[in-house]
């Protein structure tokens, strides 16, 4: 009787151990997880925009950038599916200009005096605003370098570029 007493107690004891485990491992633990990116992204515009339309140019969640958010692009995440993805840049991040190809640039704060087209308000072709683009210079081994000039028209359509706006996520 008391074997049999002993024997019940052991196998109690383990069929509540393989329940508790079972209860402890996840529902579907071969199941593959997904990570999130949590850096913050930012993209270049598709569409053109005048100077006086820069500051409505951002997808909804978006701003227009400063340079200061957005220089050390390592830190962000480019938005691939708001953003321009011309040449080579589908998969890696945002257009560059180079000495023939100037489809990466695009209106950006530049947190200084300058006019920016009467305060991103102007599109007139007799105001200028400050543009920004990553410039990679294919004759070097150097990083890739932000490029910030004021000089730009505008009304883009009379200067004949194709200025986007640079966006970054609130």
């Amino acid at each position: 009787m008391r074997t049999s007493r002993l024997l019940l107690v052991i196998l109690a004891s383990a069929l509540l151990l393989s329940a508790a485990s079972s209860l402890m491992q996840p529902a579907h633990a071969d199941a593959p997880t997904t990570q999130v990116d949590a850096r913050r992204a930012f993209y270049l515009t598709k569409g053109r925009f005048n100077g006086g339309k820069a500051l409505t140019a951002c997808a909804t969640g978006y701003h227009m950038a400063s340079i200061w958010e957005i220089k050390e692009t390592a830190l962000l995440r480019y938005d691939n599916t708001l953003g321009r993805n011309d040449g080579d840049s589908i998969h890696g991040g945002p257009p560059s200009i180079t000495a023939t190809d100037s489809t990466g640039i695009g209106w950006i704060r530049a947190g200084s005096n300058l006019t920016n087209c009467k305060q991103w308000t102007s599109s007139s072709a007799s105001d200028f605003g400050t543009q920004g683009a990553l410039f990679i210079n294919p004759n070097n081994n150097s990083e890739p370098n932000w490029a910030v000039g004021d000089g730009g028209i505008c009304d883009v359509v009379s200067s004949n570029t194709h200025l986007g706006v640079w966006c970054v996520q609130d």
